[in-house]
């Protein structure tokens, strides 16, 4: 038994492990943009559909496997792939994929389609659906659109196709992620021949377009144009080495909200700087990866003087070079370049919305530092001209901003907060927050900087218990004219929400800042000394 042993052991070494599986592999016309699921499946797809996704779920994985997706058209071509290389290590892991086709070049290409998953060129598995065409015999079609800015309020539209004629008309919406194309208007050409058409319209605010031609009861299949914000940079000084991992309309997850993000991963260096000047609001939420949670992880919001916002996420904790409300210029250091959050490899995420928080609708932006090849789905290297004086993350840190608090209480020493959000009278934020067993105290203080201003903390403990205002009022407190917090002792440890409503104020977004602290000693609160008894 001695020898059999290590021989057995031996063996069992030179045994490679059972590779990667995909035990689930479903198809269907839309997916969440918080979870890893489809409100329902699908194998036909309209040419008009919006786009086909592709959910798998992927058993055994391993840190060092490298997957890929491949969509295959019916003549057999790849027509979109991407790699899937920094995957974690994981018992399970679900995935989404998606392949554009409304207005995109898909819609023009009808019959058999497939989806296949592979590792080292080996398919794991594939999966086949189609592509259907509802264009009717003589219906008018847009083989090319052209859009022109002529005036600071009217663009022209150029059409040209075939089968126009003295009954065309062309219809305009607009894609929202609530509710899909939104209708606008139809237009009457200015210019027609059976190829081409000219139309004006009015200036449009930055957005994703599409256009309809109808011949009385015949439609076109559509066609797409975007009207883009202009002014922005790329988000890495000129001395670094980046890369374009995912254009908008990206496979692995730039679709609904973040349908026109940008993620741009570090070759060499890691330094994340301001795309444009504005005021930042800094959420360094403490967060490392998250494989089964699709969250934005530590990100940077940079409020800009026009009322847009740009984004920048997957930040890594701990490295912030910039201060919440400070005043940054393009090209200023904003933090380092991670993978926080729902995140497969060290890069940035980087949107721009026209609303505060980060998980409002994205919109188009011009990034001018990209070549005209290179602002359409481009994947791969690109060299920043974002030059500043301030782009730089190496040196001093700067200091952490300190605890709002009232000036009937002796200062507070420095605490950055652990959420910095806004929401406006009547709305809620939220967010989730995690509490260890053998917790003695869980503090939770909410904090703003005028006594005009009114907020109501909210906590939900993971058994469900409320803790607010017109709830369990045990351990809170609100003396104060800008500050209220909870102050629990033994918290129920597991996943609890923080929410904050807005009770009292304009009609803008208000900014507040949460503190959390866990403290394992009973004797001392959150900010490192005793709080007297009341």
């Amino acid at each position: 038994m001695r020898l059999v042993l290590p021989v057995i052991s031996l063996l069992m070494t030179l045994i490679p492990a059972p590779g990667a599986t995909v035990p689930q592999a479903d198809l269907g016309p839309s997916a969440s943009d918080d979870a890893c699921t489809l409100p329902k499946t699908a194998t036909s797809f309209a040419s008009t559909t919006r786009q086909v996704f592709l959910r798998f779920v992927v058993a055994n994985i391993r840190a060092s496997d490298s997957l890929s997706v491949e969509w295959v058209d019916p003549a057999g071509n790849i027509a979109s792939s991407a790699p899937y290389d920094q995957l974690p290590g994981a018992g399970s892991l679900c995935l989404l994929a998606q392949l554009p086709v409304g207005g995109f070049a898909p819609a023009s290409n009808p019959g058999r389609w497939s989806v296949r998953i592979l590792a080292k060129r080996s398919i794991l598995a594939e999966r086949h659906f189609q592509i259907v065409t509802g264009q009717a015999a003589g219906a008018p079609e847009i083989v090319r659109l052209i859009n022109r800015q002529i005036t600071a309020e009217e663009n022209e539209l150029i059409l040209e196709g075939e089968g126009f004629n003295l009954e065309s008309l062309i219809h305009l919406a607009q894609y929202t992620n609530a509710g899909g194309w939104h209708y606008i208007e139809h237009l009457f050409p200015q210019s027609l021949t059976p190829t081409r058409m000219t139309v004006r319209v009015r200036s449009l605010k930055p957005a994703e377009y599409v256009v309809f031609v109808k011949n009385g009861e015949h439609l076109s299949p559509p066609a797409r144009f975007l009207i883009s914000a202009p002014g922005y940079h790329l988000p890495f000084p000129p001395s670094e080495q980046w890369v374009i991992s995912q254009p908008p309309y990206g496979m692995y997850s730039h679709w609904g909200r973040t349908v026109h993000a940008f993620d741009i991963a570090p070759r060499s260096g890691g330094c994340v700087v301001a795309m444009r000047p504005g005021i930042a609001r800094t959420f360094d939420l403490g967060y490392g990866q998250t494989p089964h949670r699709r969250i934005f992880g530590n990100y940077i919001t940079i409020e800009h003087e026009d009322g847009e916002f740009s984004h920048y996420a997957h930040l890594r904790s701990g490295t912030y070079r910039v201060r919440n409300g400070d005043r940054v210029e393009q090209g200023q250091a904003l933090a380092i370049a991670g993978t926080s959050g729902y995140s497969f490899g060290t890069h940035v995420h980087v949107q721009v919305t026209r609303a505060f928080p980060i998980s409002s609708q994205s919109i188009p932006f011009k990034v001018e530092d990209l070549a005209p090849t290179q602002q359409n789905g481009y994947r791969g290297p690109v060299q920043s001209a974002n030059g500043s004086p301030y782009g730089t993350c190496s040196g001093p840190k700067p200091a952490s901003p300190t605890l709002i608090s009232s000036s009937s209480k002796p200062a507070a020493p420095a605490l950055p907060p652990t959420w910095s959000p806004r929401v406006a009278v009547a709305a809620w934020w939220s967010d989730l927050t995690q509490v260890p067993p053998g917790t003695r105290v869980l503090e939770i203080k909410l904090g703003w900087d005028s006594p005009d201003r009114d907020f109501d903390l909210h906590l939900v403990s993971p058994s469900g218990r409320h803790y607010g205002s017109y709830g369990d009022r045990t351990g809170y407190d609100a003396a104060a004219s800008t500050e209220e917090w909870f102050r629990l002792p033994n918290p129920e440890p597991g996943t609890w929400r923080v929410s904050v409503q807005g009770v009292r104020g304009g009609g803008e977004p208000m900014p507040f800042h949460v503190f959390r602290s866990l403290s394992d000693s009973a004797a001392r609160n959150a900010w490192g000394g005793a709080r007297p008894t009341r």
